[in-house]
C-alpha cells in the first residue's frame, strides 16, 4: 500500500500583501485578465539535473540529480527559503516508469512531510489535487511526468526523493512583500482543473462590455514589392483587445500559415509590436495541427483562438499581411475588445502585449540559437519552437540545452537539459513519435520521422506556457543549444509572447 502523510498545520507569514505584489498561485490563475501588469516583487527560476561541467549528463548517470543527501539519508532536489511557489515540476525515468522510491514535500521546516507519494502514483491522476490535467504521465505527456500544481510556500519548502533521480526540473518563483499561505491538503483546485479542461474557451473574467469586428479576408498573393496588407481592426480609444480567432475558409498549407502575418500596432507606434506568422502565433509552426492551450490554439476543423489580453492606452490597429506569392484564400477574423484597460493595481504598470519572431534556416555556427532578446522591463509568458533537420542523419539537436539570462546576469537564471525535456516530453524517439497538446506545454506536431539507426529523427514544433510570468526589469535572452555544444546544425524558428513597459 502506498502511504501519504499530510500534516493540517498552515503557516501564514506576518508580513502583509501588498498592492503592488502579483496574486499567487490559484489566485494567479484566477485573475488572467491582469497578465498585462509588470510587478516589482516576483523573481523567477529553473533548476535542473544539466551537467555544472558544460556536457551532456544531464540526468543519465544521476551526477547532478540532487543538491545534496540529507541526515535522513534523502536526496534533497530542492530547497528555498520562501515566500516563493513551485509552478511546475518534471522527471522522466527509464521504462516510461519512476523507479526511484518515494517523493516527499516538507513545507516551513517541518519534521513530517505534508505531502509523501510513491513517485509513480503521484503522477497517476488517482490523488486531489494530483489529477489530469494538473499532473500528467509518461504516456500522456510522451516520455515526461509533468505537475503543474501550484505549491505556495511561506517559510521554506524542501523537496527528496528516497533514491536518486535521474532527469529533472523544477520552475518556481520568490517573492518580496508578499504574504502566503504554505500548502495544505484544505486547498480547493477545482476551478483550476475545470479551467485547464476548457482549454479552447476564453480563461480570463472580463468586466464591461465586449465590442466585437468581424471581417472576411480575401488574400491576395504578393507581387514585386507590394506586400498585401488588410486592416481587421481600427480603433481610436483606449482598451483592451480580449480575443483573436481567426478561421481559414480553404486549407492552409505549412508554408501559407508561415508567410500569413498578423500586426499589430499601438497607439502612436511606428513599428509593430507583434509582427509573426499565423501559424507559429497560434501555437504550431509546422502548419496546422491539433493545439489547445490555455491561451492559443488551433484545429483542422475549427477556429484559431488567442486570449492574451492586449491593452491600449489611444488606439490600435491590427492587420493580417500576406507575405507570399501565393494567393491562398479567405480567412474569417474575429476580434473581441474593451473599451477599458485592465483594472489598475497601485500603480503598477500595464505592459503592452508582444510577440517576437526569429529564425536561423540553418543554424550552423557553434553558439546557441537565440529565441529572443529584449531591454527594458516586462514579463516573459511563452514560447513556441521549432526544429527541421538539415539531413535525416543529423539527428541529436535535441540535446540542446535552453538558457534564460535575466537582467544581465552572466550565468543564465534557467539551464535546461535538452527539447523534449523543457517541452515536458522525455526520450527522443518516443516523444517524436507520440505528439500531445496540454495546457501550457505541449508538441502538437512532428513530421517526416525517419529511423537513423534505431533512434528517430525528424521535425517537431513545441510550446510552454511559463505561469507567473518571468519578469525582467533591465533585459532578458532566451536562447538554446542546437545538439550537445551546438554541434548539429538544423533549421530553428521560435516566437516569444511577453508584455513589456512602454519607454
Amino acid at each position: 500500500m502506498y502511504r501519504r502523510i499530510f500534516v493540517s498545520i498552515v503557516c501564514v507569514i506576518t508580513v502583509s500583501s501588498s498592492g503592488r505584489a502579483q496574486p499567487v498561485g490559484l489566485e494567479f490563475y484566477g485573475d488572467l485578465a491582469a497578465l498585462p501588469c509588470i510587478y516589482p516583487n516576483i523573481e523567477s527560476y529553473y533548476l535542473s539535473s544539466y551537467d555544472r561541467t558544460g556536457g551532456n549528463d544531464d540526468g543519465f548517470r544521476g551526477t547532478y540529480s540532487q543538491l545534496y543527501e540529507d541526515d535522513k539519508g534523502e536526496h534533497v532536489i530542492f530547497e528555498e527559503n520562501g515566500p516563493g511557489c513551485v509552478y511546475n515540476f518534471w522527471f522522466t525515468g527509464s521504462g516510461r516508469d519512476l523507479h526511484w522510491g518515494k517523493i516527499r514535500f516538507y513545507f516551513d521546516r517541518e519534521e513530517k512531510p505534508r505531502i509523501e507519494y510513491e513517485a509513480r502514483e503521484l503522477f497517476s491522476g488517482l490523488h486531489q489535487p494530483f489529477v489530469y490535467p494538473l499532473a500528467t504521465h509518461s504516456f500522456i505527456s510522451s516520455g515526461g511526468f509533468s505537475c503543474s500544481v501550484p505549491l505556495p510556500f511561506a517559510k521554506h519548502l524542501k523537496i527528496t526523493t528516497e533514491k536518486t533521480v535521474g532527469f529533472y526540473n523544477i520552475y518556481y518563483q520568490l517573492y518580496k512583500n508578499v504574504g502566503l499561505t504554505s500548502w495544505s491538503p484544505r486547498q480547493d483546485y477545482a476551478r483550476l482543473i475545470n479551467l485547464f479542461q476548457r482549454c479552447g474557451s476564453d480563461p480570463k473574467h472580463i468586466d464591461g462590455k465586449i465590442e466585437v469586428a468581424r471581417k472576411t479576408v480575401a488574400s491576395r498573393a504578393t507581387t514585386g514589392r507590394e506586400r498585401p496588407e488588410t486592416e481587421l481592426l481600427s480603433v481610436d480609444h483606449g482598451g483592451t483587445i480580449q480575443y483573436i480567432r481567426i478561421n481559414p475558409l480553404y486549407a492552409p498549407d505549412t508554408y501559407s500559415l508561415n508567410h500569413f502575418f498578423l500586426k499589430i500596432f499601438y497607439d502612436d507606434q511606428h513599428d509593430p509590436s507583434v509582427e509573426v506568422p499565423l501559424g507559429p502565433f497560434f501555437g504550431s509552426g509546422l502548419g496546422e495541427a491539433d493545439v489547445r492551450s490555455l491561451f492559443v490554439g488551433m484545429s483542422s476543423s475549427g477556429t484559431y483562438y488567442c486570449y492574451f489580453p492586449m491593452p491600449f492606452r489611444k488606439a490600435i490597429s491590427v492587420t493580417l499581411q500576406n507575405r507570399s506569392y501565393q494567393a491562398g484564400g479567405e480567412f474569417f477574423c474575429e476580434i473581441g475588445y474593451s473599451k477599458a484597460l485592465p483594472g489598475t493595481r497601485d500603480g503598477i504598470p500595464i505592459g503592452y502585449f508582444g510577440a517576437k519572431y526569429n529564425t536561423a534556416w540553418p543554424i550552423v555556427e557553434p553558439k546557441d540559437f537565440v529565441l529572443f532578446d529584449f531591454e527594458g522591463a516586462g514579463a516573459v509568458v511563452g514560447q513556441v519552437m521549432t526544429v527541421e533537420p538539415v539531413k535525416p542523419d543529423r539527428k541529436r539537436w535535441w540535446e540542446g540545452d535552453m538558457r534564460i539570462y535575466i537582467d544581465g546576469e552572466k550565468k543564465p537564471r534557467f539551464h535546461g537539459t535538452g527539447h523534449e525535456d523543457e517541452y515536458q516530453g522525455g526520450w527522443s524517439t518516443f516523444w517524436l513519435t507520440n505528439p500531445y497538446s496540454l495546457p501550457l506545454f505541449g508538441q502538437p506536431k512532428t513530421e517526416n520521422l525517419i529511423d537513423v539507426f534505431g533512434q528517430v529523427n525528424g521535425s517537431t514544433t513545441a510550446y510552454r506556457f511559463w505561469p507567473g510570468k518571468i519578469h525582467f526589469k533591465k533585459s532578458i535572452a532566451i536562447s538554446t543549444e542546437h545538439g550537445n555544444q551546438n554541434d548539429t546544425p538544423a533549421n530553428y524558428s521560435a516566437l516569444v509572447y511577453y508584455y513589456y513597459v512602454p519607454q
